[in-house]
């Protein structure tokens, strides 16, 4: 972990902080202006369309002259999950905290799942993915995989989503719950529910139900 990258961030939701006030709104117009900068497709998708930074020149230049995206690009860290906690993790249910899993935590998840150290292309699947921080460190040992998770918390998913923009991993994030949607790609359902993965909004109204029973595993596919 790169502390340098972690102060930076600080400092920037500080400036959206000092902006919008409220800590829900600030983190909302911190976490889309990380998505977008590191994938502008994001554009289309998000609530705001940075009215509030076109029309304040001075918060402009403040933001241009904190936000360094080359340190955030080279710690695969997450920061972003860590800030969340921090920020609502009161608010939260036992069970949402615990899916941002402390770094301890990934090597057990790792032993017991047997990701292996390889360079051939794997699909991994993380059911209950929360930012994606077991993912991210999955790309240690898998370098070339593809990465596909799935998390029932909206917000959860927009900071994985952000996090594998960052560093422009082949990841897909679709908000769902394991239990209740279909994920497996080998049947209809799945590839159906699959076209909504990295979207900033949530479409789990329309995803179809699971047929039998999803595993609830990090899977090596």
């Amino acid at each position: 972990m790169d502390q340098s990258v972690r102060t930076m961030l600080e400092r920037l939701y500080g400036i959206f902080e000092a902006k919008f006030k409220d800590t829900r709104e600030s983190w909302n117009h911190f976490i889309e202006f990380i998505a977008v900068d590191n994938k502008p497709t994001l554009y289309r998708q998000v609530k705001h369309k940075f009215e509030w930074l076109f029309d304040d020149l001075s918060l402009c230049k403040s933001l241009l002259n904190t936000y360094d995206p080359k340190i955030l690009k080279g710690d695969f860290y997450d920061h972003l999950g860590d800030m969340y906690l921090e920020k609502f993790g009161e608010s939260l249910d036992t069970k949402t905290r615990d899916k941002v899993r402390p770094p301890e935590s990934i090597e057990k998840v790792f032993d017991m799942t047997h990701i292996p150290r390889t360079d051939k292309n794997l699909n991994i699947l993380d059911p209950a993915c929360g930012t994606g921080r077991l993912l991210l460190a999955a790309h240690k040992l898998a370098p070339n995989a593809s990465y596909f998770g799935v998390e029932s918390d909206l917000d959860l998913v927009r900071i994985a989503i952000t996090n594998f923009s960052i560093h422009g991993l082949d990841g897909y994030f679709l908000h769902a719950e394991s239990c209740k949607h279909e994920t497996d790609i080998a049947k209809a359902n799945g590839q159906y529910n699959w076209q909504f993965a990295n979207d900033w909004n949530s479409h789990i109204h329309e995803l179809k139900p699971v047929s039998g029973q999803n595993k609830v595993v990090l899977q090596v596919l």
